[in-house]
Parts: structure tokens; C-alpha cells; sequence
């Protein structure tokens, strides 16, 4: 196969680079031979000979990238060898392991560039070095048999007719990560592997790894000089082109699921995403070039930046609408370097840090970054900055930035890096890639929103279309789309949270109230509460949102002396598609919280003004980082769009009339007046003080803590800085935080019992303790208690779980304890099954353990609860619901003839396929059930199961003009999958006229007589006006395989004219499914056209005549039946678009010409998350909705468009896949142009204020 992009592009140049004079292809057995000569000891003539065509393929992990970017390794073997001309080829990549590489498992990778065999031919690659095991270590040395038998398979896949070296892993680098692995075993293991496969296994030995490596690989010292180091640094700089190659940034873009949007597309006479990556190859050829030459070198320079003619301070400033009590001033733009700013952050010495990005969203084919963090001070203390510094540079779209006591972090792409200034000149001269392996597979999607916990833990949000894998002390750390990280920057724990997509789908922002407790913001899907997801759990399960969706971007909670009483506490937000600062507060909802939105704090009419960073400063002044740009989403308009403003960006600044607060002086303080600064209200001030104390001897800090927390007069909230300062110097303290524990305010008593569980293990054991936690009055303090046993390696803290499920549990306890139990169960599982673990004291929790583990190896324990005596009716259905889901035939059977069954246990069942036994008996009781919704459940599930021996029973429901109304319509859509052919009589007398119409009995008939049913329904939907039938009826057909041709078909024959062709027109545009066939002929019925051809004119002069469009008839237009606009979107604040994106700012968000481009050419691209599919499956049912990528690959998630409900579907059951595009039909086709016209003015207009 070819390397084909998704997209149909072909990689030509891929083939130039990758492909070379035909290689004599070595037998297997020729391999081993050939090698066996080689096993030679270190020092002697070298384990390696390249011959001319020799191709070497790196494999492995970071270590072995970060040895090609040094460049020494593959500069020795060319020096070696260089009149062989040996080719190199970086297949490494950050987090592989002998189970997973990423080379073939990243999304849509494999389709792009094939399997491991398709890429290695491409590349012509005849040597193979491999260097797999540091990572896998850290499963123990249970593990080691396990590793060695994947490794043995992978060289079997790769060294199929090529040349094979294994290189020793290289040691641990991290303090104490040795002892939690088991490195030494697994080198053993992997020598032994290579004597038996007659593979040379090569050394490291001392300090340099890489240097013995060249010495047995080579049979000579490194070499050195001036030539060499010149080598080196160009063969560094052919590494960093194969990677932006190999595994370049924005990959969703060239060949995944975007790389057919208008992004990706070729315009204004420049080429293609696609076309520009494909340069590559011959970039890296000419680096080759000049690596065999022996001369240097040059990256093409960086481009001439242009920018918006609109910039203007005085009209921005005249456009803003500030809240009253407010003012606002510029304190900095591009005057002072201040050019697209992401992020601004302080030190403690009150100097402002300013990301900034040119390069976003894409850099340019084989140029270096060229991004910058400028360094601001206002000198003379007048709210404006006069003091500018360049304090990083060459950086590369740094979307994450925070301060730390002594560095800044920095997250560009898949880097975490720290830049420090060591000599004290203002400019960092330190730059350290602290972890690598964060994806980049989308630019504004990467590690972004940094932000510092109470307690000096790093957290940061990570979008859709990333996939990280990040080689830490602790082992590979993945996030699988979007979610968010927690990172404990003294040992390097790297926590991934909300995996696969189980939060916000485009998170940028998270912030913590005075009391730890934290939220998240999505630029597309509102706000949540992000405490109950604290634990790193890899089981699905979505988290509520509390705030509508908007475009959310940069978020801080407010906390000055100068701010009024009742801003205290309160959020802001960029709520940057709608040209404004929203603000927000929440209020204590159960263990969790609900959101109330006010008026926002600052408003602009200049569409350019886009707040993606909002943060308070030294002086109680809320900063606001203005983006500065007419475009917002780097997808939806062309990656190079002229209209990108490159050369502008603004900082504001907002502060309460009555003035700023004086800057605290912290960095010389003593340490009695750090700690007196944990009371100051503002919030900059308590973070920047306890910063100041991480960078002093830590045991003079715990007993200042200890000493200072002793005071009377402390509050809550101030017990909880002192716990937090000793968090910051790694100084557990069970004295300091029994006084918070003890609060008798909850909120700090909760964060209290989050230490608790993080120090429990360091303070000695506190389990009765935390057990007693979850018994507190408060429902916070007992989810709190419950995230921290789920976060606990010891067995013991599943009984703090049980302890919390004796008490009644809101959502976000629920949600909290079911994942912490299923977490833990690795833990706890194995020691319930050994009797180690004592239940007495928490009996009334185990039945929600047991229920909420969905667990296998807990059936066992379930079997007997199930079958005592003593349960309560709701712990019977919690563990029933897992026999259901997990048991054997036997526990269906017990659940089923039970007297106990549910309602919920009968719908769960349907999830289940038909049982063997007879399921008559027990189904035929509970379709007489008093509970008249059982009976409608068992009815579904007979039907479910296609359980025809209850047809008669059920036919009498559905005969019956006495029973529930509910109860009929269940039955006479049953009947399709129950009855037989000569069924269809008594349906057709069930179906009604165009008065009555049963829709029910018209979906069983298009089951058992298809064409007949058909016919039926065409004749009642020629007369038919009630819309909601005649929706029920399309969706119906939509649900059946080859149905909606039919009924094409049967239409275009009849004779259905004017408003009634009108009227199904709309109701079937209403629905919002797509079936081509059925939409042409609606069309056609109502003589609305088809779609026009793409045309830019056409473009331009809606653009033009939209400005003489009346707003008020466009939005009658939008909310009539004729554009049926609003059946799908919404277009004012408060409402939430399930079906399609919300429009209310997209005047402010999308480019006039864009607006055009969607209405009239609905399905030239489609919105990302918006991209319908139909799903059919082996019964002949479809389901449309949007597909969710998803770790499991044994099931599809289809996200149903009307109801944002996620459906689980089994590949194995599913027929045929298809993609069917946008949902939005060609509106434009049904309005004149002077409607248009209206139409666009009206939707140009929506600025979000609505």
C-alpha cells in the first residue's frame, strides 16, 4: 500500500525520501548466521558493519530520541561508515514500550503511514536498533515473562529480513524510581533474549551511555573535534525536520478526521497544509546533503509577520462596556513586544511573564520556533508597563506557561519545559525539557492553562485530538484525548484525569477556589466541576457539567481587599466568542456546587477584542490577555488566512474605582511575616508568599508553620494555607493538619481530609482516621474522603469508600465513589478474595462496593450477599445490576425469576443478547406487573429478544382501548419483532387515518412487509399536519436499513403538493438526520432547488448585500419553518445547541465570508465534533450520531445529536459504517436572495449578547 492520507492526497516526496535501490533481502536464518559472528565482547571490533544502502531504523522510547537530538550516535556511525553513506531513520517515539507504539497506534496513524512492516519498507530500513524495557520495569519482575514474549514478537515483526541490535535500557535518571522498578531483572532478561536469538546486545557502561554504545557499536572511542560537533549539530537539526515530519503537529489536520476542513485546504494562491508538510522530505535530503559534506546547515527564516488594519487603542478602549465600579486601561501591547499573548503570569517580585505566539497555529516547513516570553514591569507604578524584556526566545507555540518559585514552566507541543535565570540578568540562560510525550496532533488543543493548586501541584488541560504518553519515575503516564494533568513537580507524579474524553472536549482553563476546590472551563462545552474527577481512572464515565457552553478560554477566581463584598469568590472567564469577561459564582449544591451567571465584567463591540487569559495581579487589578485576532479557531479558516493578525496584542487592565492595592514586598521577608501574608485577601498574595517559603530551608518552615498555625484567632481558611505551605516544602505535619481537620468550617475540613489521604502513608497509618472522615455531617468533607481512599495503594481504603456509601450520596459523591471503588480494585479486589479485609464496621457499604467495582472478580461475593437473607431492596438492585451486566446464564436466571427485579434491572437486560434458557415464564410475569412501567419494559425487552411466545399477550395490550396509553404504543411497536407477515392485517387496522395516526403500528409494519408499509405511510403523509407525527414517521424510516429509499422512492411517485409538500419539507429538516435520497425528493416536492455550485463570487456579494439585510426579518427568518434554523441551533445567551453548534457569537467568531460559505455550502466542511455517521448493524437497525474516538476498540461510542447521550455499540454487531457529513441541509436553497440577505445580516449581528 501507499502512504495515502485520509484526505486522498498521495506523499509522492515520501516515496523520493523513503525509498531506495532494491536491498538484497536476507533470509531469517541468513540474519542469525550472519550475527553470530558478530556477539563479540566490548572493545573488540564492533558488533556493527553498515554496508552502501544500509538504512538504520532507531526503535524505542524517549532515551533514544533524546540520543538522536544530541546528534552523537548517528554522527559516529556516519563517521564510521561514510563512504557506505548510511541512512538514518527516528521510528522512536516518546512512551513506546514492547506493548504499545505509537507508530502504529495513534489514531488514524496506521491508515496514514500503514503498519510497522508498510513504514520500515517505505523507509528501506535494513538495520533495526532497539531499546525497549526501562518503562516495562516498572510492572515488576511478575512481568518479566511477559515482557520478553512481546519483545520477541515485535523483533520478529521488524527484523523480518533486516539486521538486528538491542541496546541496554538506559538507568533510571529520577531519584527514587529505581526502587520502584525492577530494571535489573529486566536487562538480564533482555540479554538472555538476544544470546538466544543470536542478536548483539550492547552495553551501556558508566556515566555516558552513549558514548559506550559508539564504542561497541563502532569498535572505536567517540570521536571529537570541530568536524564531529559540526556533525552532531546537523544531524540534531535532521532529527528535529523527521519529527515535525514523522509526527508532525496538527496531524488531525493532515490525514485525520479534520484534514478535509477548510483549515487544511489550499487558498489565497498558497498550498495546502498537506502540500507544504509533503516538503519535508526534501529538506531532510538537503540536510543529509550537508551532513556527508561536512558543511553546516541553515533553517529557512522565520516569515515577514502582517496584521489587522482595524487595530486602534482609542476606538478598543471606546468600545468597551466595563462594569460599574470599574475602570480599564492598556498596560501593555505590542509597543513592548506583547504580539498574540497566550498567558501572563507573575514572580514574587510582582514582574509580569507574557507568552506569546507568531508561530500558532502552524510553523512553517523547516523553520525553527520563533515564539517568545516577554518579561513587563510598570516601574513607576502608574498601571501601565514601561519596562520590556525578550526573557525567552525560539520557542514554539507556548500555550502553557506558569511561575514557580524559581523557574518558569513552559508546555509547547510535546514538551514541559522550565527556563530559569541562573545569573541574574532578567533573560533565562537555563532551558530544561523536564517530560516530553505530550501530544500535538492539534496546535490549540496541546498542554495548556497552567495553573498551581493550593498545595504546589501543577495542573493543566490537554484537548481532543491529543494523545500523550509521557515516560515519568512513576512509568508511562497516558491521557487519551482531552482531559487534564496533575503534576507534583518534586517527584514527578504526572496524574491524567478525565481520559478519553470523559470531561470538557476542549478544556482551557482551571482554577481553585479559596478552599481547593476546582473547576474547568471548555472553549466549546461550558464549566464543570472538576473535584469529584480526581482520580486517575481509566473508566468511562462522564462528569456533569454545571455552566452552558461557550467559548470559554482562561479563567480565575477573584479575591482582593479592593474588590466589592460580593465579588469575593466569584469567577472570570475569557468568554472570548462573545467579545467579553464573563463572571460567574457558585454556590454549595450537596457535596458539589451550582452555577449562577452576572453581568460580565468586561464587554467590547470591536470583534477583534479576545480574551483567551483572564488573572488578578499584585495589585488587586484583573489582567485580561487579549488574542487580538478576527479569527479564533485556527480550524475553521485556512492555516495561513491573510486575515491571521500576527502583529498585534493586548493586555488590559481592570481595577475597581477606588484604586489598586499596594503590592506586597515578599522576597527578603522573614519568615514570620511570609506567613502573616496567608491571611491577606488577596489570593496573589497567599500563592506568591507560600512560593517565597518553598525556596527556604524546609524544617525552619515546618516549625514556623507548626508554631504559627497554634494561634487562636486562625480561621479555616488560614489553617488550610499553613497546611498548604508545608504541601509546598514536602513536610507532612500530622499536628498542623489535625488543628484543619478538626475546623469547624467543612470546606476547610475537606481539604484537610485531601491531605489526609495524600500524607497517610508518610504520617504513619491514619486509616481509622479517614474512616471516620467519611462519616462527617458535611457531604464535601465525605466525597473527600472517598477521593482519597480511591487514590490509595492500600487495600484497606476501599472500607473509607463503604464507610462514605452508609450515607445517602448525591451525583457527585456517586460519581467520586464509583470511580475511586473501580480504581482501587486492583488493590483491593485481591484481598477481599484472600479474607484480609474486615468489613464489620462498614457492612452497609459493602453491597455499593461490590455493585459499583463492575468487576468479574467480585460475582463470587455478590452471589451470596444475593442470596441471604438480610438486603435492603436498593443494595439488591445495585449488585443485581452488575450480575446483569457481568454474570453467566445462571445469574440472569436468578435476577429474572426473581420478585425483586426492577425496572432498571429489566432495561439493563436489554444490553444483555437472549439468554438460553426460557426467559417466557419470568418475562410473561412481569408484563402483568402493577407498576405499569415494568409492563412497558418487559414488553421491550420481550421484544429486545424477540421472545415470540409472548406475542399473544402482547398483541392483547395492543388490541386493548382500556390499557395505558404508554402500554398500547409499546405494544404495537413491538409487534414488528414478535409477529409474523400475517401480522401486518391487524396492524394496518391499527395505523389510523391522517386524524389519528398510530405511529407505532407503522414502524411494525415497515419491520414484517417493508414496500407495504412504505406505501401506508406515503398515503397518510399526504395528508397528515401534525408535525410531530410526521417526524415520529421520518425517524422511524431513518431506523431502518434501505427504508428511507423506499420511502424516497414511493414519494417522488405521489401526488403531494404545495403546503403539505412544504410541511413534511420542514418537519423532515427538523429532525435533523441525514438521508440524501429522501432530502432530494423533499427538495423536488417543494421546488426548493438543489445546492448551488461553490462559488467565491457568489460569496462576496452576500457578503456585500448582507450589510443592506434587515436583523430583525433575518431573525424571524432563522426561527421560522421555511429555514427551520432553529430546530438545530440556538442563537441567545442562555440556551445550549444539542444538535448543532451554538450560534450566538458567531458574528464575533467566524469571518463574515465563513458565515456565507456555511449557510450556502453547508457540508464543505463540517464543524469538528459535528461529523455525522449512520451506523447499521447485523438486525437491520440504524442509529446516526456522532462517533467518539474511545481507548476500547471493541466498541463504537455514537453520540446521539438530539440528546447528547452516549450510545455503547459492539463492533461485532455492527454491519456497516458510513459517513455521512454535516446534518445541515442547503438552506439557502428555499430563500430568495433578498431573505439571504436578511438571514446574514441577522447572523453576522449575533455578538453573543442576545
Amino acid at each position: 500500500m501507499g502512504w495515502l492520507l485520509s484526505g486522498g492526497y498521495s506523499l509522492s516526496p515520501v516515496v523520493q525520501l523513503l525509498s531506495f535501490p532494491p536491498v538484497k533481502v536476507v533470509s531469517h536464518v541468513g540474519v542469525i548466521m550472519a550475527w553470530m559472528s558478530l556477539l563479540l565482547p566490548a572493545g573488540a571490533a564492533g558488533v556493527l558493519e553498515l554496508r552502501k544502502g544500509d538504512v538504520v531504523a532507531f526503535v524505542g522510547g524517549t532515551d533514544l530520541i533524546d540520543i538522536q537530538k544530541e546528534g552523537r550516535l548517528e554522527s559516529a556511525l556516519t563517521m564510521k561508515w561514510k563512504e557506505n553513506a548510511p541512512l538514518f531513520r527516528d521510528f522512536a517515539w516518546d512512551g513506546d514500550t514492547v506493548y504499545h507504539q505509537s507508530a502504529e497506534r495513534e489514531r488514524w496513524r496506521e491508515e496514514a503511514f500503514g503498519n510497522w512492516d508498510d513504514q520500515l519498507k517505505r523507509a528501506g530500513a535494513t538495520v533495526v536498533i532497539a531499546q525497549f524495557g526501562k518503562m516495562e520495569s516498572f510492572d515488576g519482575e511478575k512481568r518479566v515473562d511477559d515482557f520478553i514474549e512481546a519483545y520477541g514478537n515485535f523483533l520478529d515483526r521488524v527484523g523480518k529480513g533486516r539486521r538486528l541490535v538491542l541496546l541496554e535500557p538506559a538507568p533510571m535518571q529520577w531519584k527514587g524510581a529505581a526502587e520502584r522498578a525492577a530494571l535489573p531483572a529486566y536487562v538480564a532478561a533482555i540479554l538472555k533474549l538476544a544470546k538466544e536469538r543470536k542478536i548483539p546486545f550492547v552495553s551501556g557502561s558508566g556515566k555516558d551511555m552513549v558514548a559506550s554504545f559508539i564504542e561497541q557499536l563502532c569498535g572505536n572511542p567517540e570521536p571529537g573535534g570541530k568536524a564531529y560537533e559540526l556533525m552532531c549539530a546537523t544531524v540534531a537539526e535532521k532529527h528535529r525536520l523527521w519529527c515535525e515530519y514523522w509526527r508532525p503537529a496538527n496531524w488531525k489536520c493532515i490525514f485525520g478526521d479534520d484534514s478535509r476542513r477548510i483549515f487544511a485546504k489550499a487558498a489565497h494562491g498558497l498550498p495546502s497544509i498537506q502540500e507544504e508538510w509533503a516538503s519535508y522530505p526534501a529538506l531532510i535530503a538537503e540536510v543529509e546533503k550537508a551532513i556527508f559534506s561536512g558543511k553546516p546547515w541553515t533553517a529557512p527564516a522565520a516569515p515577514e509577520l502582517t496584521g489587522s488594519g482595524e487595530a486602534g487603542i482609542k476606538k478598543e478602549l471606546d468600545s468597551f462596556e466595563v462594569l460599574e465600579g470599574f475602570e480599564v486601561n492598556l498596560f501593555a501591547d505590542e509597543s513592548l513586544g506583547v504580539r498574540n499573548p497566550l498567558s501572563v503570569r507573575w514572580d514574587a517580585s510582582g514582574r509580569m511573564y507574557v507568552a506569546c505566539s507568531d508561530v500558532y497555529p502552524q510553523i512553517e516547513a523547516g523553520v525553527k520556533g520563533y515564539d517568545r516570553v516577554i518579561a513587563l514591569r510598570d516601574t513607576d507604578h502608574d498601571g501601565k508597563a514601561d519596562e520590556s524584556v525578550v526573557f525567552a526566545e525560539d520557542l514554539l507555540i507556548p500555550t502553557g506557561m506558569e511561575v514557580g518559585p524559581d523557574r518558569l514552566y513552559i508546555g509547547q507541543g510535546p514538551d514541559l519545559l522550565t527556563l530559569r535565570d541562573t545569573d541574574g540578568d532578567g533573560i533565562a540562560d537555563e532551558r530544561v525539557t523536564l517530560l516530553t510525550g505530550f501530544g500535538n496532533g492539534d496546535s490549540h488543543q496541546t498542554s495548556n492553562s497552567f495553573v498551581w493548586s493550593p498545595g504546589g501541584e501543577l495542573w493543566w488541560c490537554q484537548g481532543d485530538g491529543i494523545e500523550s504518553r509521557v515516560e515519568t519515575p512513576f512509568g508511562v503516564s497516558s491521557l487519551f484525548q482531552a482531559g487534564a494533568y496533575r503534576m507534583r513537580p518534586r517527584e514527578l507524579r504526572l496524574d491524567p484525569l478525565l481520559d478519553d474524553f470523559m470531561g470538557p472536549g476542549n478544556p482551557w482553563g482551571i482554577a481553585f477556589d479559596d478552599f481547593g476546590q476546582s473547576f474547568i472551563i471548555d472553549g466549546a462545552g461550558g464549566v464543570s466541576f472538576l473535584t469529584p474527577a480526581s482520580i486517575p481512572a481509566k473508566r468511562r464515565l462522564r462528569l456533569p457539567r454545571i455552566g452552558n457552553p461557550g467559548g470559554y478560554c482562561g479563567i480565575d477566581c477573584l479575591g482582593a481587599g479592593n474588590l466589592p463584598t460580593e465579588m469575593q469568590g466569584q469567577f472570570v472567564i475569557g468568554d472570548y466568542k462573545k467579545n467579553q469577561v464573563s463572571r460567574f459564582e457558585t454556590k454549595e449544591d450537596g457535596a458539589g456546587f451550582k452555577l449562577e451567571w452576572k453581568s460580565p465584567l468586561l464587554r467590547s463591540k470591536h470583534r477583534n477584542f479576545r480574551p483567551i487569559d483572564v488573572k488578578m495581579g499584585p495589585d488587586g487589578a484583573i489582567y485580561i490577555v487579549d488574542w487580538y485576532n478576527p479569527i479564533t479557531c485556527h480550524q475553521d479558516d485556512f492555516y495561513r488566512h491573510p486575515e491571521r493578525d500576527k502583529t498585534h496584542g493586548r493586555i488590559w487592565r481592570v481595577t475597581p474605582s477606588k484604586g489598586p492595592v499596594k503590592p506586597p514586598v515578599l522576597l527578603d521577608s522573614s519568615l514570620a511575616h511570609l506567613l502573616e501574608a496567608l491571611k491577606a485577601p488577596e489570593r496573589w498574595t497567599r500563592l506568591k508568599a507560600k512560593q517565597v517559603l518553598a525556596t527556604r530551608k524546609p524544617e525552619e518552615v515546618q516549625e514556623a508553620v507548626r508554631e504559627w498555625s497554634r494561634s487562636p484567632d486562625l480561621e479555616g481558611r488560614d489553617l488550610l494555607e499553613a497546611v498548604s505551605v508545608l504541601e509546598w516544602v514536602g513536610r507532612p505535619d500530622e499536628a498542623v493538619l489535625s488543628l484543619l481537620l478538626a475546623s469547624p468550617d467543612h470546606r476547610a475540613r475537606a481539604y484537610g481530609v485531601r491531605i489526609l489521604g495524600r500524607w497517610s502513608q508518610k504520617l504513619g497509618n491514619l486509616h481509622e482516621l479517614l474512616v471516620k472522615t467519611a462519616r462527617d455531617s458535611h457531604p464535601l468533607v465525605r466525597m473527600e474522603a472517598v477521593l482519597a481512599a480511591g487514590q490509595s495503594s492500600s487495600a484497606e481504603s476501599v472500607l473509607v469508600s463503604a464507610a462514605a456509601a452508609e450515607s445517602q450520596r448525591d451525583r457527585w459523591i456517586e460519581y467520586a465513589f464509583s470511580q475511586a471503588v473501580h480504581h482501587s480494585k486492583r488493590f483491593w479486589l485481591p484481598a477481599l478474595r484472600a479474607g484480609q479485609l474486615n468489613f464489620a464496621g462498614v457492612r452497609g457499604g459493602l453491597a455499593a462496593v461490590l455493585g459499583a467495582s463492575d468487576s468479574r472478580g467480585v460475582l463470587e461475593e455478590i452471589r451470596k450477599i444475593l442470596n441471604g437473607d438480610r438486603i435492603e431492596k436498593e443494595a439488591w438492585d445495585g449488585l443485581a445490576l452488575t450480575l446483569a451486566a457481568l454474570g453467566e446464564e445462571d445469574d440472569l436466571r436468578v435476577i429474572l425469576n426473581s420478585d425483586q427485579i426492577s425496572l432498571t434491572l429489566l432495561q439493563a437486560m436489554r444490553e444483555r443478547e437472549r439468554p438460553g434458557f426460557d426467559v417466557m415464564p419470568p418475562l410473561g410475569r412481569a408484563l402483568y406487573h402493577a407498576d405499569p412501567e415494568r409492563r412497558i419494559a418487559a414488553v421491550e425487552l420481550a421484544a429486545h429478544w424477540k421472545v415470540k411466545e409472548l406475542y399473544k399477550p402482547v398483541r392483547k395490550f395492543a388490541e386493548a382501548r382500556g390499557v395505558d396509553s404508554g402500554l398500547r404504543d409499546v405494544a404495537l411497536r413491538s409487534l414488528g419483532a414478535l409477529g409474523e407477515r400475517s401480522t401486518v392485517e391487524f396492524l394496518k387496522s391499527q395505523v389510523g387515518s391522517a386524524g389519528e395516526v398510530h405511529p407505532s403500528a407503522l414502524f411494525s409494519i415497515l419491520q414484517l412487509a417493508p414496500e407495504e408499509g412504505t406505501r401506508i405511510a406515503v398515503r397518510i403523509l399526504g395528508e397528515l399536519e401534525d408535525s410531530e407525527t410526521i417526524t415520529t414517521i421520518f425517524k422511524d424510516f431513518t431506523s431502518r436499513e434501505g427504508a428511507p429509499a423506499l420511502l424516497a422512492r414511493e414519494l417522488e411517485s405521489a401526488d403531494i403538493k404545495g403546503q403539505q409538500a412544504k410541511r413534511l419539507r420542514e418537519a423532515w429538516v427538523s429532525t435533523g438526520l441525514v438521508a440524501r435520497d429522501l432530502e432530494s425528493v423533499l427538495d423536488d416536492l417543494t421546488g426548493a432547488g438543489s445546492e448551488q455550485e461553490y462559488d467565491e463570487t457568489i460569496i462576496r456579494r452576500m457578503v456585500a448585500v448582507a450589510k443592506k439585510g434587515s436583523v430583525e426579518q433575518g431573525r424571524k427568518i432563522f426561527h421560522s419553518s421555511q429555514a427551520s434554523c432553529s430546530a438545530c441551533h440556538k442563537a441567545d445567551r442562555g440556551g445550549e445547541s444539542l444538535i448543532g453548534p451554538n450560534l450566538s457569537a458567531v458574528g464575533s467568531g467566524l469571518l463574515p465570508d465563513r458565515i456565507v460559505t456555511e449557510v450556502l455550502w453547508p457540508r464543505r466542511q463540517v464543524k469538528e465534533g459535528y461529523a455525522l455517521s449512520r451506523i447499521i448493524t447485523r438486525d437491520g437497525n440504524v442509529q446516526q450520531g456522532y462517533i467518539q474516538a474511545n481507548r476500547n476498540e471493541d466498541l463504537l461510542l455514537l453520540r446521539d445529536f438530539a440528546t447528547n447521550s452516549l450510545f455503547e455499540i459492539p463492533r461485532e454487531t455492527i454491519l456497516k459504517e458510513e459517513q455521512v457529513g454535516s446534518l445541515m441541509p442547503p438552506t439557502a436553497a428555499g430563500l430568495k436572495e433578498e431573505e439571504l440577505a436578511d438571514l446574514f445580516a441577522y447572523l453576522f449581528s449575533l455578538g453573543g449578547e442576545e
